[in-house]
């Protein structure tokens, strides 16, 4: 079964290689890779000639005259992609090597019991410095956010515990989220957001990959501390801007959701963190 791993760069030489190395040491070889460059000018087009040359595995490679950034490149590797599977990826991350393996066996697991749904399964991360030691073994504790929050729309408008490096999602996925909204925050929200809505979702209690925190990261792990409710005071533009954007996202996604509820949700995760 062919898998398509989409992969959005820009300026991305610091860290590709680590990419590509794990990637071809995945037990499962069948992929592709599909990849939209964001106009890079370091050494990531040369990077990639490299890599065709040592593997012998042509790279697709879109580019595009101006910078779209990371959503509307994925929005447009997503349209490009033909496979039956589609897996999002970071230029900055290092697979594990059974991920593709395991999510594979999870995704058609849940299409067995589930057919004709467009399916997602996603995983936890370990959560790695810019020299891949460990900060902790589980994005979803350092960052203290529930993966079952799939299951509820409003506790994942608020804490989405499923980044888009971590997904496999069966062609099924396509016609629901596309195109993406000016309103999605980011491309992986928005996406799982629509699958939780109308299609099924599981996940993989471990980590699928090494996740790479440095200076550069557009999205990244949060630690949670005791400072927490302190520093998002601190920063109340920011927090008004945030809820704003989810707000905007659930009024995009249906009218039937509740402000009210939406707040109420984000009361009591917000009181959990402190815990």
């Amino acid at each position: 079964m062919k898998i398509e791993i989409l992969l959005a760069t820009y300026n991305s030489a610091n860290y590709l290689r680590d990419l590509l190395d794990s990637l071809v040491a995945q037990s499962y070889t069948n992929w592709d890779i599909l990849v939209h460059d964001d106009g890079s000018d370091d050494q990531t087009m040369a990077i990639f000639k490299e890599f065709e040359k040592q593997q012998g595995r042509e790279i697709k490679i879109l580019s595009s005259d101006k910078n779209l950034g990371p959503m509307r490149s994925f929005e447009k590797l997503l349209e490009y992609s033909s496979a039956e599977y589609i897996m999002f990826c970071d230029q900055d991350d290092v697979w594990l090597p059974h991920k593709i393996e395991e999510s594979l066996a999870c995704i058609q697991q849940l299409e067995q019991n589930n057919p004709d749904k467009a399916a997602l399964v996603f995983s936890d991360l370990e959560v790695v410095d810019e020299q891949l030691n460990t900060i902790n073994p589980s994005f979803w504790n350092y960052s203290k956010v529930n993966p079952e929050n799939v299951y509820n729309a409003y506790k994942l408008l608020i804490n989405n515990p499923a980044p888009g490096c971590t997904f496999i999602m069966n062609k099924k996925v396509k016609p629901l989220v596309l195109p993406f909204p000016e309103q999605a925050r980011m491309h992986d929200w928005w996406v799982i957001l629509k699958v939780a809505e109308s299609g099924v979702i599981d996940y993989i209690k471990k980590p699928g990959l090494l996740y790479r925190q440095h200076k550069k990261n557009k999205v990244g792990a949060e630690p949670i501390k005791n400072t927490y409710l302190l520093s998002r005071m601190a920063n109340l533009s920011l927090t008004v801007k945030r809820n704003k954007e989810s707000y905007q996202m659930m009024k995009c996604l249906s009218n039937d959701y509740s402000l009210l509820k939406l707040f109420w949700y984000k009361l009591r995760i917000s009181l959990t963190k402190l815990l």
